[in-house]
């Protein structure tokens, strides 16, 4: 996929409309997943995944198709999302993306709830944007061993209120 992702990069470099709005179709659902994470609201989601395309449009004779797309991409997709989040006191929640499953999408949903908010974004980036320790650590701008160290509380606060919420 990283593959085609660059021969896209390309051809949008070089405006083809075409090509962006297959970008758009190949990564949109990744993206979302990683903004909503940080927002759980599909509102706030929607309006800043805009803001993530409509960046990368303008921006797009500057990216280096040699470095990856995704990695840039949620970079972008984060920051505004931090950005979001300073200007909105109150953080609509709900609904994730965990599983298919209604009942149990309700009970991790109040799950993510309760965790501390660093905690639900480790666990998101991990589990949601498939990242790895090294890149979540880059993300959120703290040592490797910090973010082992959360990732490891994280799911275990995650499994203790689903276990509480079982009962």
């Amino acid at each position: 996929m990283e593959d085609k992702l660059k021969m896209l990069v390309l051809q949008i470099k070089d405006g083809n409309k075409d090509a962006f709005t297959e970008f758009y179709r190949l990564t949109v659902r990744y993206v979302y997943s990683i903004v909503y994470a940080y927002l759980l609201s599909n509102e706030d989601t929607e309006d800043v995944v805009q803001n993530t395309y409509l960046k990368l449009y303008v921006v797009r004779k500057r990216i280096n198709p040699e470095k990856s797309i995704l990695a840039y991409m949620k970079r972008i997709a984060i920051n505004y999302a931090f950005k979001q989040m300073r200007q909105k006191k109150e953080i609509v929640r709900e609904k994730t993306f965990f599983s298919d499953d209604e009942g149990t999408k309700e009970l991790v949903q109040e799950a993510l709830k309760k965790l501390d908010e660093k905690d639900r974004i480790v666990l998101a980036l991990h589990y949601l944007g498939n990242a790895s320790v090294k890149e979540i650590s880059v993300l959120v701008n703290e040592k490797e061993g910090s973010v082992k160290s959360r990732l490891f509380r994280a799911r275990k606060k995650l499994k203790e209120v689903i276990n509480n919420e079982t009962i």
